[in-house]
């Protein structure tokens, strides 16, 4: 069994790949990022302010926080999504607000931003604390036994997702929906090295990976969002989409759009908070210090009772926690943009349809912008130190694109990881085997195995 790190002094350094001293080769370039995006990723990432892949036409990575900036905000009219995100993401969003582009996208973000208020996603911790005791439930039925962590809290965040989202999903078998959205989301993240290493214009035009799953999943909310239409509102996220609409044009959302982006939020929201759950589980096992701390917060917080709406705001450690695990461990660890038109980017000439990349894995983890930026420190998010600018902390985007659901995964997250930490003692079963592994999203190789033990009785 793993122990913890102990000491309150110890320095802990989670696994993570060493960036390569010199730009690999094209063969070599082309074989790591079939293993994992991440590997081989230069030392320039982690230090310049720009570097171009030694390819043909190859993406320009920008990590400066004033070039990042510029990409994602002052200039964002400049940048789209490109064709090959939308390639890739289409048979999780169709037309929806991720892949949208100009008119379409904008009268959907403003009709959708009102749908995501983040006073709104706090009251949602009964719907998260409910999950998290259900899943404590099941695993102090089978004491003992090593259990993956990432299917754990897969399905945790989709029991979350469902019953935020659309009301408990009466209209669903849930365990059919689970193995569709489970499939479809493995046909997404196989993606050929030649793919990524093309230029974009290879990519218009070309149709998406052929998803049946899509077809089905459609097909299930479809019928619900036709039931819903006649019926008394619910006061989940699909009445708040169905009601939203456009300030400025009064324009709202038919029932193919709204189907779209429900799909799209399902597969969206429950991703990233599975990733940043696990990672988040896997650093506070690992280290004795936070468990410690992190404990004596939610009991001074919450006492024995369950996680509310009202102590949302006061887990202060807990969100600290999160937001270093996400930083670390930044399930989007990588984010892609095509220049509308010739431009510059941190004195580099920008011509139309060239590729950017800002490797958000890699500028979380830069010294010139994090100190010991390795090392796991909840500390670094406290109040009272100065915190990272919009464009260095990129766990959720930036700019006009920057991502809804961020105060939905925060509230969720910290909310499901004091529950979980409270209820259990919890230890990596392989640590050594523990190592992230990037392709569309940033997961953990092989899964995540720990071991579970009670430590509590149950709440009221």
């Amino acid at each position: 069994m793993h122990a913890a790190v102990e000491s309150d002094t110890v320095r802990y350094v989670p696994p993570a790949p060493i960036p390569a001293d010199k730009d690999p080769s094209i063969v070599a370039l082309a074989l790591r990022m079939a293993r994992s995006q991440i590997e081989g990723w230069p030392r320039a990432l982690y230090e310049a302010d720009t570097w171009k892949a030694p390819v043909p036409g190859g993406a320009l990575f920008v990590m400066s926080p004033e070039a990042v900036g510029a990409v994602l905000h002052e200039q964002a009219d400049h940048f789209t999504t490109g064709a090959l995100f939308r390639r890739m993401m289409q048979p999780a969003w169709g037309k929806g607000i991720l892949i949208a582009q100009g008119r379409s996208w904008r009268v959907q973000r403003r009709a959708a931003s009102g749908a995501f208020r983040p006073a709104d996603m706090a009251s949602l911790a009964p719907i998260f604390t409910r999950a998290a005791e259900h899943t404590v439930e099941r695993w102090t039925a089978a004491p003992g036994e090593p259990i993956d962590m990432l299917h754990e809290m897969t399905q945790l965040t989709f029991d979350v997702i469902l019953d935020a989202t659309l009301s408990g999903a009466a209209d669903f078998d849930r365990a059919a929906m689970s193995a569709a959205v489970e499939r479809l989301f493995t046909r997404m993240t196989k993606i050929r090295p030649s793919a990524l290493l093309a230029p974009d214009r290879h990519h218009e035009g070309r149709a998406s990976v052929r998803a049946p799953e899509r077809d089905e999943l459609l097909a299930m909310i479809g019928r619900m969002v036709a039931r819903r239409r006649g019926a008394p509102p619910a006061g989940d996220l699909v009445d708040l989409l169905m009601q939203a609409r456009d300030p400025e044009t009064g324009e709202g959302m038919d029932d193919a759009l709204l189907a779209d982006n429900l799909l799209g939020f399902i597969l969206a929201g429950h991703e990233t908070t599975t990733l940043a759950l696990t990672w988040a589980l896997f650093l506070v096992a690992s280290h004795a210090p936070t468990l410690r701390r992190l404990r004596t917060e939610v009991e001074e917080v919450a006492g024995d009772e369950f996680i509310r709406s009202q102590h949302v705001p006061e887990l202060h450690f807990a969100r600290q926690v999160i937001s270093e695990t996400l930083r670390l461990y930044p399930p989007g660890y990588l984010l892609t943009r095509v220049a509308g038109r010739d431009t510059e980017v941190a004195g580099q000439t920008v011509k139309a349809g060239r590729r950017i990349n800002i490797p958000v894995y890699s500028i979380h983890r830069r010294a010139d912008l994090f100190a010991d930026p390795n090392a796991f420190d909840p500390d670094r998010f406290a109040s009272d130190r100065a915190q990272p600018g919009r464009h260095s902390f990129l766990p959720f985007g930036a700019g006009p694109r920057v991502c809804l659901g961020a105060s939905f995964a925060m509230a969720e997250t910290v909310t499901v990881l004091a529950t979980l930490v409270r209820a259990v003692d919890l230890w990596p079963a392989a640590p050594a085997r523990v190592w992230p592994v990037a392709q569309l999203s940033l997961r953990p190789r092989g899964g995540m195995p720990m071991t579970i033990r009670a430590r509590s009785t149950p709440r009221s």
